[in-house]
């Protein structure tokens, strides 16, 4: 092998689906279009797909193409995708059906026969409802069924049929970018990884408003950390692809993104998207690459600075395996400004836990709540966590109650003690449908409160149980008015969720901070207008933007500096306390 050039904190793959495999067969057109991609980007390897919508790729052509990219210094590994293709939406294989095994078995038997790694691309689910299904599925919920049905095809069908062929095959796991629903689907986060031997990541969060999963800019980083929490050690990269957005700038968000969270290797789905052809006067067509370009762009400038950076932390959230509620509200929670790090295991040594709805399929939640506040820990209970555990809380923890009543407010104030009264309204540029939370004075005490018609209703409140804080978050009807909040209660929010770090912003939604355990952070702006922001420092530190290499002048204000900034539309900027 050749040496190639590589980028210094991490490696790149290409994945090539069956249809881009089969084209290699022309090596013409293989050697102009991989020029035209290594132009822009520097590739390590490639995932070579022989199964897609029904058609395989033969092993000759799997061995030549395989054969042509070793002898460019580029390593490759095998890749399968079981479902029947975008026109049936994304309709799974029936795996109740023996015939669908044993297709699957053929396809494994290839890969394991040609490559020693292979990787599942992100639709080995089960969605089929066929009569074949509705009779095995039984009494059993399609959760339970499902779930049971991919741990046996995943360890019966998948694994033991690789290892057949070659016992030291290397077999990944990509997941999706919906994390909230992987258990309905047949998805197993407390299963599958430990079966595989290693699992990926798909980071794809395309555009929030006009694509059907409206999934936050935040959770290419967020579900990266997710999954590295899943299987420490064992995640082996982020997958991201080009397809349902509305700018180019979503694209390079989602690569950028997904690096900041530190993957080892990072994969652009696919050869063929990645590539356009310009027709010539000679009747040739010559392949181009916009996105290659955009992507080697932001590849060369987050490798420039990574290896400055820590480990990823934030506010653990806890996961339980499987679960779901309030969905996907901690990318939401992400977009205005407070670091999170979402775990399936609860951190009992952390100082402070955010608790949103998805906790409750912790049947001994409400005692590790207890524990954990007895320790002097914070607990930030979300209010759909609340209604969810209902009399629980009022039993164990403290007289308050979601009602089936709701609110539509607009001005917020802040009562820093009870002894003091309110000086200050602000406004939301919306109505903000809230929940009606119900309390007994004196066991509970608003901080941030609602206004409404000569009343009001608690957006945060506090109790102390023994040497612990329970907080708990009112949570809008509509999660996306989290970004409508006034700034002044933003901040708030973020002061009391972050009193144990280093380090907080004052400023609008939609700047997201990332931080890092060598006290390195960064700052990114996902709104379309100039806006500024402050970062607080506690203590007397200063800050270094490491980009750019310059230090912002601060002042000093209650213990704490302060570093006015401006963030431009869709920018970044990386610091590290000094």
């Amino acid at each position: 092998m050749t040496e190639r050039n590589s980028y210094r904190n991490f490696t790149l793959a290409i994945y090539c689906t069956n249809r881009d495999v089969k084209r290699m067969a022309d090596q013409k057109w293989l050697e102009s279009s991989l020029n035209e991609i290594s132009k822009h980007v520097k590739i390590d390897k490639v995932y070579l797909e022989n199964f897609r919508e029904s058609m395989i790729v033969d092993k000759d052509t799997m061995l030549k193409v395989k054969s042509f990219f070793e002898s460019k210094g580029i390593k490759t590994s095998g890749g399968m995708a079981t479902y029947l293709g975008e026109n049936h939406r994304f309709k799974s294989w029936c795996y109740t059906r023996s015939e669908t095994r044993e297709t699957i078995k053929k396809v494994v038997r290839d890969l394991a026969e040609i490559f020693d790694e292979f990787i599942i691309d992100d639709l080995f689910f089960e969605n089929c409802k066929c009569e074949e299904c509705i009779k095995a599925k039984g009494s059993k919920s399609w959760k339970e069924y499902r779930l049971e049905l991919m741990e046996e095809i995943s360890r019966d069908v998948i694994i033991k049929t690789a290892r057949e062929v070659n016992p030291n095959i290397r077999i990944i796991l990509k997941y999706p970018n919906f994390y909230e629903h992987f258990q309905f689907v047949g998805y197993n986060l407390e299963v599958q990884p430990k079966l595989f031997d290693m699992i990926y990541t798909g980071t794809e969060t395309r555009d929030p408003d006009y694509t059907m999963q409206h999934l936050q800019e935040y959770q290419s980083y967020l579900i990266m950390r997710l999954l590295e929490n899943t299987k420490p050690g064992g995640n082996g990269g982020g997958w991201i692809d080009p397809l349902g957005r509305r700018t180019l700038d979503r694209y390079a968000e989602q690569i950028r993104l997904t690096l900041f969270a530190k993957p080892r290797e990072i994969t652009l789905f696919s050869y063929g998207i990645l590539l356009e052809f310009i027709r010539q006067s000679d009747g040739s067509y010559k392949p181009v690459s916009t996105l290659a370009a955009i992507a080697g762009r932001v590849l060369d400038e987050t490798d420039s600075f990574l290896d400055k950076l820590g480990k990823p932390y934030g506010i653990p959230s806890y996961k339980p395996f499987n679960s779901s509620g309030e969905d996907f509200l901690h990318n939401y929670i992400g977009m205005i400004g407070i670091p999170l790090e979402i775990t399936p295991v609860f951190p009992n040594e952390a100082d402070t836990v955010l608790l949103t709805e998805c906790a409750k399929f912790d049947p001994n939640i409400v005692e590790k709540i207890k524990n954990f506040l007895i320790k002097g820990g914070t607990v930030i209970m979300t209010s759909g966590l609340l209604s969810a555990l209902k009399e629980e809380v009022l039993r164990e923890l403290v007289a308050v109650e979601y009602t089936d009543k709701k609110a539509l407010v607009k001005g917020f104030t802040i009562f820093e003690s009870w002894l003091s009264p309110s000086t200050h309204v602000y406004y939301s540029d919306t109505p903000i449908i809230i929940p009606q939370l119900k309390y007994a004075t004196n066991d509970a005490w608003e901080f941030v409160t609602a206004l409404d018609k000569g009343s009001g209703y608690p957006i945060l409140l506090q109790t102390k149980y023994a040497n612990g804080t329970l907080y708990i978050l009112t949570i809008p009807d509509n999660f996306s008015d989290l970004y409508h909040l006034p700034e002044e209660i933003l901040t708030y929010l973020r002061r009391f969720f972050m009193s144990n770090m280093k380090v907080y912003m004052e400023g609008p939604s939609r700047i997201c901070m990332f931080l890092y355990d060598n006290d390195s952070f960064i700052l990114h702006s996902f709104l379309p207008n100039p806006a500024s922001c402050n970062v607080i420092v506690k203590g007397e530190g200063k800050i270094r933007e490491l980009r750019f290499n310059f230090e912002p002048k601060g002042f000093k204000r209650d213990g704490e500096k302060v570093f006015s900034l401006m963030m431009w539309p869709y920018s970044y900027m990386v610091f590290k306390i000094e």
